[in-house]
């Protein structure tokens, strides 16, 4: 091929002095034409400032080619106008354009290519593979609107305009772990995989073609656009490689073959990118984590350089060398396969790229069990500890021999059991149709109860592990009903005395807390609390912060608090693991001041927890987690906010290192973040966040959980901080109904319901009866579940306090709000919440017609705001506003004018029907009207 030749001339001629390349390519014979554009490169690569950009081969195929067309805004392109370009390459400019159709107006990216399609052969053939392009659908796929050729000859091709940013950058601005990493990489290969399914390859995978949207969706650009450039069948032109070199395969450097093992190449080469931050190359002999230097980026990582060598080592990086194989046929043989391979690792499950030795697919099968199905590893301990047992006693002495063939037949009946829950999760059909873990569990609790041939050990033990499991799942019902058949197994089988006995009870105790049945956990915890200071093991501490956390939930604040000291004191006389036990007191402790929204006890107290982790040389668990998650939460509501995203983003990260595939302590640490940055109306930031915390719990817990449920109201709370009202009732509006559907019994459900009638007050301002009874609704639900003077109960007649104030019942709301502060001032409650109720008091002072008392008011909130939070917001808009009428009311115009004008230097972030009408009152007391 002449490009070729050009190419390997080039790479002889570059290095020979320049006298001597007359001579050189003389010998050679090398015609006329083709000398002088092999001197048009040299002449290029000799001038300063100007180093070659590209592969030769590219700048080659340039040569005599017509310069790139100039285009204009406004200018018409089929049934496009130009708007503003978006970037330009070798091959094309993007330009954002528009399509106005009746009145409906359509945005694109309307790609414009630098060459043009001169003969009727060349037309036809870009016909042919645009509607073959066309047709190609896939969520993850940037699809093609239309395309056509110019009057000129020149091509167009009209895609979706994506609003995203490359995958490396979207992954480094988020600081995503692995997990979220791999989970997006997943998507890219699917998309890809679809492709490829429609015989479409893309050749020009890179991070720039795959974009992530902010709600965390992949996006591939340009997919068939090498194909559609490559239509120009015109001979007498040298052909473009139609990719980008640092990304090329092999094959497409030296014109071979294009095949979709090309693209799984480049898929290779963007994994090694998306793991380590550098682009790999071929015939690097180094593997990807040895690639990484201890002294690497932070920000491009997903981990500390030590922590990602070593995930890296072993599986990560035998699946990136694989796809990056330099035969193709040695590399994945689909994108499919590739995308199966990840989430075999994710899975803990051997993976096709490692070799097959027995001792691998062990090890993983040992800690995908481990980590992710909690009830095998228990089961596969048990079989395991009866045949050591049994063997011992064989070889103690021959009359255990009974003893022995008991333990062997408990083996076999465990290991039936076990190929009997397996099989039950049909492997052999797509993943799809497989029964999910939910489905597998409650299979296997029935079969344990339905089995007779299982001994009272063997059943009592696996309804137990199963028990734990249903918990995790929040399947309160069923855990319950397995821990009534297990208890009396248990108490026959050990005494209740035993501490095997004591951890089913307060496994039993613990659900019924999940499950807000604080009476029934009282009823079981309280008459044992003298069994339990007297008993001598570890598991009475656990016992007694259980009853302590029952007691300040039932709001039996002094009595919990007795309760939480004995604890101490009895660890310290058990003796056993004393500083881990005083360290989880103290967790458990801070943990039931937040929830008494007593933030700042709780914060001192979390404080000294930290301090007493720290100094104690303990590694950290699920405890420290909890305890980082009442640090975020009473810091933001004592409106530290420095300290609380400092904590918020800890939490993600230990949740990281605990978890190394998605789980629900990574999906709340993630979530929770997610509403802090809504709080502080960095939303753009929270969305990613919020989505993927979202999409992590559906997986994981399904609609019904209370943790998915507080997933629906965060991304109420993203729309209406943006704005978007329809869009922040259907989720507050879709939450209630999966509360009400599945009768779930949480905190979070009435919440939800009170933020239906937030959003409603902003979209239907004019039914003002009917979102009362929406939040008269919410009141008698919190109530039912916390009692009529909890802080829960207390923020949402704070809400009914506002209705009332556009009612114009103004002595109702002095008694809300009245009521209201007394507990939020008993509970510490968050600054912004005791704020808005302060305002709201002064509001109905001034409705009532007492503005000497409402100006007192309004000037204690704005100091306080100011002091306390600092930042412009709709809420010290109102505050100041509050303050010119008041004055304005007892006839100070000056003062009042003063007032006016420092309400509208405020800029409160968003814009409602409110704000709008409360800025227009101050601009005509300001006498800008």
């Amino acid at each position: 091929m002449k490009t070729l030749r050009l190419r390997d001339l080039f790479d002889q001629v570059v290095d020979l002095p320049p006298a001597d390349r007359p001579a050189f390519l003389d010998r050679l014979g090398v015609d006329a034409t083709l000398r002088a554009q092999l001197e048009q490169l040299l002449e290029s690569d000799t001038q300063e400032g100007a180093p070659l950009s590209g592969s030769v081969q590219t700048l080659a195929a340039g040569i005599g080619l017509p310069p790139v067309p100039q285009w204009q805004r406004g200018t018409q392109v089929g049934p496009f106008t130009l708007v503003e370009p978006l970037g330009q390459g070798g091959f094309a400019t993007v330009f954002h354009a528009v399509r106005d159709n009746a009145g409906v107006r359509q945005d694109v990216a309307l790609k414009l290519l630098h060459r043009g399609l001169h003969s009727a052969d060349a037309r036809r053939q870009f016909r042919r593979e645009r509607q073959a392009l066309a047709q190609l659908r896939h969520p993850g796929i940037a699809h093609l609107i239309e395309a056509g050729v110019t009057d000129t000859g020149l091509a167009w091709i009209a895609l979706e305009l994506v609003d995203g940013m490359a995958i490396t950058d979207y992954a480094r601005l988020r600081r995503l772990p692995l997990p979220a990493r791999l989970q997006l990489y997943i998507q890219v290969c699917r998309a890809v995989e679809a492709a490829h399914r429609a015989l479409i390859v893309h050749r020009d995978l890179k991070p720039s073609n795959v974009l992530v949207t902010p709600e965390g969706q992949v996006k591939l650009l340009d997919f068939g656009i090498a194909k559609l450039l490559e239509s120009e069948v015109d001979g007498t032109r040298t052909q473009m490689p139609a990719f980008t070199p640092a990304y090329a395969a092999p094959e497409q450097r030296e014109d071979g073959p294009i095949t979709t093992a090309t693209d799984v190449f480049a898929l290779g080469v963007l994994l090694g990118e998306l793991l380590t931050g550098m682009r790999l190359q071929v015939g690097d002999s180094r593997t990807p984590s040895g690639r990484i230097a201890p002294d690497a980026a932070a920000d491009v990582l997903p981990a500390p350089p030590a922590t990602m060598r070593r995930l890296l080592r072993g599986d990560l990086d035998n699946i990136v060398l694989k796809a990056m194989a330099e035969e193709p046929a040695q590399r994945y043989a689909s994108a499919g396969a590739l995308a199966e391979d990840i989430e075999r690792y994710l899975d803990n499950r051997p993976v096709l790229a490692h070799p097959p030795s027995r001792w691998y697919r062990t090890r993983r099968f040992v800690k995908r069990h481990r980590g992710g199905v909690l009830v095998t590893a228990l089961l596969v301990v048990g079989i395991l500890a009866s045949l050591a047992v049994a063997l011992w006693q064989a070889r103690v002495a021959h009359v255990q021999a009974v003893l022995a063939e008991q333990q062997a037949a408990r083996a076999g009946a465990v290991r039936d059991f076990l190929v009997s829950v397996f099989e039950s999760a049909q492997a052999d059909v797509p993943r799809e149709f497989r029964p999910g873990i939910e489905d597998i569990v409650e299979d296997a609790g029935q079969r344990i109860l339905e089995d007779r041939t299982l001994g009272e050990a063997e059943r009592a033990e696996m309804l137990l592990a199963l028990a734990h499991v249903h918990r995790n799942l929040a399947a309160h019902g069923r855990a319950l009903a397995l821990l009534d058949e297990a208890m009396p197994l248990v108490a026959r089988l050990h005494g209740e005395d035993d501490p095997r006995w004591w951890r089913a009870f307060l496994l039993r105790a613990a659900v019924r807390l999940d499950k807000a049945d604080v009476a029934g956990a009282l009823a079981d915890l309280e008459p044992m609390q003298s069994r339990l200071l007297a008993l001598r093991d570890p598991v009475s501490s656990e016992g007694l912060r259980l009853l302590a956390m029952a007691l300040v939930q039932a709001r039996h604040d002094d009595e919990g608090a007795a309760v939480f000291a004995k604890a101490r004191e009895h660890a310290v006389q058990v003796g056993v693991d004393v500083e881990r036990e005083l360290l989880r007191t103290d967790i458990a402790e801070a943990d039931a001041l937040v929830f008494l929204q007593r933030f700042r006890e709780g914060l001192e107290l979390a404080d000294r927890a930290w301090a007493r982790w720290q100094a104690s040389g303990l590694p950290p668990d699920r405890h420290i987690q909890g305890l980082l998650r009442s640090i975020n939460i009473a810091a933001e509501a004592t409106g530290d906010l420095q300290r609380a995203e400092t904590a918020y983003r800890e939490a993600i990260d230990l949740a990281g290192r605990l978890h190394a595939r998605p789980h629900p302590e990574t999906a709340w640490a993630i979530g929770i973040y997610g509403s802090f940055l809504v709080a502080q109306m960095r939303f753009d930031e929270a969305e990613p966040l919020l989505g993927q915390a979202l999409a992590m719990r559906r997986s994981l817990l399904g609609d019904a959980h209370p943790d998915t449920l507080n997933g629906m109201a965060a991304m109420g709370r993203l729309r209406g901080g943006q704005g978007r009202h329809d869009e922040s009732l259907r989720w507050f509006t879709d939450g209630v109904e999966v509360c009400r559907r599945h009768h779930v019994e949480h905190n979070v459900c009435p919440r939800l319901l009170g933020s239906r009638a937030q959003i409603r007050l902003t979209l239907e301002p004019d039914r003002l009866d009917s979102i009362a009874a929406d939040a008269e609704e919410a009141i008698a639900w919190q109530t039912r579940l916390t009692g009529a003077d909890s802080p829960q109960v207390a923020g949402l007649v704070q809400f009914l306090a506002r209705v009332r104030l556009r009612q114009r019942r103004f002595d109702d709301v002095l008694a809300m709000t009245d009521a209201a502060l007394e507990r939020f001032r008993e509970a510490g409650a968050m600054t912004l919440v005791v704020v808005t109720t302060r305002l709201q008091r002064g509001q109905a002072l001034f409705g009532l017609g007492r503005h000497q008392e409402a100006l007192d008011a309004a000037d204690q909130l704005a100091a306080d705001y100011r002091r306390d939070i600092g930042r412009d917001s709709s809420t010290l808009l109102d505050i100041l506003g509050l303050k010119a009428r008041a004055l304005a009311k007892l006839q100070r115009p000056a003062e009042a004018r003063a007032a006016a004008i420092e309400a509208l230097a405020v800029q409160p972030g968003m814009s409602t029907a409110s704000i709008a009408a409360l800025r227009a009152e101050m601009e005509q007391l300001a006498g800008r009207r």
